[in-house]
């Protein structure tokens, strides 16, 4: 399923430490993104973001309509909804572009599923004139927002409470996200994107898109989340963030994205030590965070720490035909530091299908298969290696490998497909 030297004993203690820690605060790592449709939808407004969210890694993207039914766009392009507010899987942020945006405005359905769903953590983010939907339930009430600049006065006289801001791109409320018009979704998704995920994911996408003009300071963050400001204020000598309560507790415990971050600040200004820090808390609450053990390598070794290559060395031997020396590096990581990603889930599913455009089918199983090793729980891991043994010739293999991305996602569509097709042509 497409989605993109050694080591001192010392450290095994703190790896076989962080697993038996790491259950005490398991987080989300994977996110369902609805995007919202109506009848002439702006296309643009929607696209950008569907962009956005479909290339980043663990993001699910969906389209949703009150209905279900068929909508036009622009006046010429027709999109057929994939579910309706009613029966799509539950998101975790939904984007609601802009358009003639006025009778989803006034529908109570949409007002009370998007109440309901902030209220529940969801993260909602506007696009350009799609702000008019979410004003009226009354969540942007006291906040700083943005919207497209044609718009800006219509919306500021129904937001008395608000200051509707014009020459900005983003507005960043924590679970409320109000971007300018058009394409300035794209950037209030990417900035989504680092929040999340980091900023080095959110580069990496706008560079696949080519979206050279992104400035990530382009934008108002008044969100802040207490955890990473009060480790601002105790490295960098800001002021002190005002703790409301206890920190953190479930529900405050930042994103992977805003830990990596701040890491990534704080090597910036020097502070290396400290970035090591923040990123050993992140592996401990993102076991699978990948990125977050590719950045703390480099930053054990610049501390002159022995650590385990970090993601784009590994990476490098595959790819210069050194898979033998490349696999058994993992296996020598996994025994000293267990618990440690060498490599994140979809970079070496995104190397496995560069083999298989090339045709080089055993390489591309090796590949897959340390990536089910390494991730043995990810459907969409199994389900390439199912698709690498398929294109392959072996139908056996693929028939197991498709199983078990079923038995992981019953909703796996892709897989139930391939199974079905296999007992076909038998």
């Amino acid at each position: 399923m497409k989605m993109c030297k050694l080591i001192f004993p010392g450290c095994q203690f703190f790896f076989l430490m962080l697993l038996v820690t790491v259950s005490e605060a398991q987080q989300k790592e994977k996110y369902n993104v609805a995007i919202f449709l109506y009848q002439n939808v702006e296309l643009l407004d929607f696209a950008g973001p569907s962009e956005v969210f479909a290339q980043t890694p663990g993001f699910t993207t969906y389209t949703v309509s009150v209905d279900g039914k068929e909508v036009l766009s622009q006046g010429f392009v027709k999109v057929q909804p994939q579910y309706s507010i009613t029966d799509a899987p539950v998101p975790d942020i939904f984007v609601f572009p802009g358009g003639n945006s006025g009778p989803s405005s006034q529908d109570p359905r949409v007002l009370n599923w998007i109440k309901e769903r902030v209220a529940a953590g969801t993260v909602c983010v506007s696009v350009c004139s799609g702000a008019g939907i979410v004003a009226r339930t009354g969540l942007f009430d006291g906040l700083n927002i943005t919207t497209w600049y044609g718009n800006i006065q219509r919306l500021q006289a129904i937001l008395p409470n608000s200051k509707v801001l014009a020459n900005t791109r983003f507005v960043d409320n924590g679970n409320i996200i109000t971007t300018a018009g058009v394409s300035a979704g794209i950037d209030g998704s990417l900035h989504v994107v680092s929040r999340i995920k980091g900023m080095d994911i959110a580069k990496g996408v706008a560079k696949y898109m080519e979206y050279d003009k992104w400035d990530p300071e382009n934008g108002l963050v008044d969100y802040k989340n207490y955890y990473i400001e009060s480790h601002r204020s105790k490295y960098l000598g800001l002021p002190a963030p005002i703790a409301t309560k206890k920190f953190p507790t479930a529900g405050e415990i930042p994103y992977e994205g805003e830990m990596k971050n701040l890491a990534m600040e704080l090597k910036l200004k020097g502070l290396v030590r400290e970035a090591a820090t923040i990123l050993e808390q992140n592996v401990k609450w993102y076991p699978n965070s990948g990125s977050s053990f590719s950045q703390l390598a480099v930053l054990y070794r610049e501390l002159g720490r022995a650590a385990p290559l970090d993601e784009e060395g590994f990476i490098k031997l595959i790819e210069t035909g050194k898979t033998a020396e490349a696999f058994a590096e993992y296996e020598k990581v996994q025994k000293v530091f267990p618990g440690w990603k060498i490599f994140s889930e979809n970079v070496l599913n995104n190397l496995g299908y560069d083999f298989m455009r090339k045709q080089d089918y055993a390489t591309a199983k090796k590949v897959f298969e340390l990536n089910v090793k390494a991730y043995p729980m990810s459907f969409a891991a199994w389900d390439s290696f199912g698709e690498a043994y398929l294109k392959a010739g072996d139908k056996k293999q693929a028939l197991v490998s498709y199983k078990r991305s079923l038995e992981l996602n019953p909703k796996n569509e892709s897989a139930s497909d391939a199974i079905k097709s296999i007992g076909n042509n038998q």
